[in-house]
């Protein structure tokens, strides 16, 4: 993220959540990479757990949607950015490269200091060391479309495209992984496919604030307007995608409240 808990973060303002953003350390922990010490799992729960990860990844296609929740307070806090299923924290796209199929994402943070796109062996993207929550779901599209789609993402791999730690979605030069998957697809569709957007609400503001004294960090007295960002929930509850498989290890994320027509922009 994953990801994009600064939807808010533009360069023109120091913003409330940019700083929630440091605060939580700018990224899921879902990664085997990640520097930080995963929850221990005993050898035969983890045994168990990947068992049923090799079935998730038997059930992988290219062009798949790849999604997961680390197991940790920062992949918790980001998922809170979803508006109807608060279930993930990063996301990614799935493409075969030599026999190996990859996850290409966008992400910072400790995991990714350079703070560019990577790809992931998919074993390491949905490690059940670290995630409590996998998801895969897969858009509707054309052999055409997934080899324009295939196309557009390795391209932005080749390119090292930057994440956007401004989570502006005027822009294209640098992404954010929602933004990048859903900005990909809809251009590889021509537009056939289009996402829904979100909204960052005062109670969400509000709660945030409050995280982030409690962690005593000092925000900025100047917070910003609302306006709309690509939440991973946007990413799959789609018509044009379905769900292929969803593990949840551990107690998903349950919504704040529904989402009403002023939080929720079509």
């Amino acid at each position: 993220m994953d990801f994009l808990i600064l939807s808010l973060a533009m360069k023109k303002n120091n913003l409330l959540l940019s700083l929630v953003f440091i605060a939580f350390a700018c990224s899921d922990n879902g990664d085997s990479t990640s520097a930080k010490e995963p929850v221990s799992l005993s050898d035969s729960l983890l045994t168990e757990r990947w068992k049923v990860i090799n079935t998730v990844k038997d059930s992988i296609r290219e062009g798949d949607l790849v999604l997961r929740c680390g197991n940790d307070f920062i992949s918790e806090s980001l998922s809170d950015f979803s508006q109807n299923e608060k279930l993930y924290s990063h996301s990614g796209i799935a493409i075969m490269e030599n026999g190996t199929m990859y996850v290409y994402s966008n992400m910072a943070g400790d995991i990714n200091p350079d703070e560019i796109m990577r790809r992931d062996i998919v074993d390491s993207f949905i490690t059940p060391i670290h995630n409590v929550a996998v998801g895969i779901y897969r858009y509707d599209i054309t052999t055409q479309e997934l080899e324009k789609l295939k196309n557009i993402v390795h391209t932005h791999y080749i390119n090292k495209l930057p994440f956007d730690m401004n989570f502006d979605l005027a822009s294209d030069d640098k992404m954010y992984c929602a933004e990048m998957i859903a900005k990909s697809v809809e251009q590889a569709t021509g537009q056939r496919i289009v996402f829904s957007k979100s909204l960052i609400t005062p109670g969400l503001k509000e709660k945030y604030l409050k995280k982030l004294l409690d962690k005593k960090v000092i925000p900025s007295a100047k917070v910003a307007d609302q306006r709309d960002y690509l939440a991973l929930d946007n990413l799959y509850l789609n018509p044009h995608c379905r769900e292929v498989k969803k593990i949840i290890f551990g107690k998903p994320q349950t919504p704040i409240k529904f989402p009403t027509p002023e939080n929720y922009q079509h």
